[in-house]
């Protein structure tokens, strides 16, 4: 196995044991976004969501999503926010941010950090009218990797970082043709493989190299080179040189063969060109505020199936049915045509037998409007999003200044997770003037 190899395959590693990170993440995004009944469960040794389980029984799985109006609540604080701080930046911040469509790009980010727990940004340089422009993307966690060793909650211990690209053929071209034979072995691979977008893995890695450093005399400057650089050059040798070992981030594009596309020395003082924020990164852990409020969402949830189901229940009755009245090859098709709202039943009754009667009696109040109450003020209480920072009011008799303080202590117990994000921000924009390599 070769260098490259290696370092491939300890990049997919550091992928991999974020394996049940990427699951959760899923799991909350399914919830976020309404897909709330795609939890797998296990009915009589048959995988299948709960979804198709409960349409399995004849019942409707119904939802009502609460945990996107409190994302959407959390959101419009943080724009809130954010723009209260935008009132203080100077020229050249605001008019990177500007040109960056930055309020956008963070408010979006902040969404995926509610959903996820970890935000990450890459820095890279563009060409905007023969000048070089530093731009700032998004990154999808579903893509992104850092050694699990790392325990610093602003990262400063990280000593893998990296992304995987599924590259276009045009995104290709750009990054790594540089001749007609780049462009031929392109052609040949994309027409080998059969697929439009082919895998790149970037990979930035911390290292300890062994180089010498070099006094070049002449020049008055020092030199560091690779140790099989000095060996190769007589020149080199000449000058007086020393063994060193040399800390030093260094950037590596691999294809998934293990073929090295590019590397090279870091260009950027900050080491790698990402700026990630994982919350609240506790003994390298990641939890999600969405994570914390899907237990009241799924009770909620149930509640309302199950007081549905209750109420068509009452509504339709029992059906009694005389032993005998009814052939027993035909009394499956009278259940079902019973069940259905406009149904027909179409029988042959015997002589003698009285009709089939129906027998339904009022709801029973078994307490289920209670527990939804108390479900929705445990989501209120859990998310710290209360009923004052949505803007409902809980009667004409609260004043004003009790209303301006239940706001307030809302926004106290959102404080944590706003700052925490907002340390991203100035993370982002603080490393702008940076260079970035790609």
């Amino acid at each position: 196995m070769t260098q490259y190899q290696n370092i491939l395959q300890e990049a997919l590693s550091c992928w991999q044991r974020l394996s049940a990170f990427r699951k959760e993440r899923e799991r909350n995004k399914n919830y976020a976004f309404g897909r709330q009944w795609n939890d797998y469960i296990s009915v009589n040794g048959t995988r299948m969501t709960e979804h198709d389980y409960i349409i399995s029984e004849g019942n409707i799985p119904l939802q009502n999503n609460l945990i996107r109006r409190i994302l959407r609540n959390v959101l419009g604080v943080f724009r809130s926010q954010l723009q209260e701080r935008m009132e203080k930046w100077d020229k050249q911040t605001l008019a990177y941010a500007t040109r960056n469509r930055l309020p956008e790009l963070f408010a979006r980010t902040m969404e995926e950090f509610l959903i996820s727990g970890l935000a990450v940004h890459r820095r890279w340089t563009a060409s905007h009218l023969g000048q070089p422009a530093e731009c700032v993307d998004h990154v999808s966690p579903e893509s992104f990797f850092f050694d699990s060793s790392c325990r610093d909650p602003r990262g400063w211990d990280v000593q893998m970082i990296g992304q995987i690209h599924d590259a276009t053929f045009g995104e290709w071209c750009d990054a790594f043709v540089s001749s007609e034979a780049d462009y031929l072995s392109l052609v040949n691979r994309r027409a080998t493989l059969g697929r439009s977008a082919l895998r790149v893995v970037e990979v930035w890695r911390h290292e300890r190299r062994p180089r010498r450093l070099i006094h070049d005399v002449a020049a008055g400057k020092l030199i560091v080179a690779e140790v099989e650089q000095w060996k190769a050059d007589p020149r080199l040798r000449q000058m007086p040189s020393r063994w060193i070992i040399d800390d030093v981030w260094r950037f590596y594009f691999i294809d998934m063969e293990g073929h090295i596309l590019r590397q090279g020395d870091s260009p950027l003082p900050s080491g790698h060109p990402y700026i990630f924020k994982a919350y609240p990164f506790l003994d390298g852990e990641i939890h999600s505020f969405v994570h914390d409020i899907i237990d009241q969402q799924r009770y909620a949830n149930r509640l309302i199936t199950l007081y549905d189901w209750v109420m068509r229940a009452s509504a339709k009755g029992v059906l009694l049915i005389p032993e005998g009245s009814v052939d027993s090859d035909s009394l499956q098709d009278v259940a079902d045509q019973w069940g259905r709202f406009n149904g027909v039943i179409v029988y042959k009754p015997k002589p003698g037998m009285p009709d089939p009667k129906q027998v339904s009696a009022n709801t029973a109040n078994i307490g289920i409007g209670e527990l939804l109450n108390i479900q929705l003020k445990m989501l209120e209480d859990v998310s710290g999003v209360n009923g004052a920072l949505q803007g409902n009011i809980a009667g004409n008799s609260v004043s004003g200044t009790l209303y301006s303080q239940q706001t307030q202590n809302s926004l106290t117990s959102l404080a944590d997770l706003l700052e925490s994000y907002f340390s991203f921000v100035d993370d982002t924009l603080s490393q702008m003037s940076s260079t970035a390599l790609l």
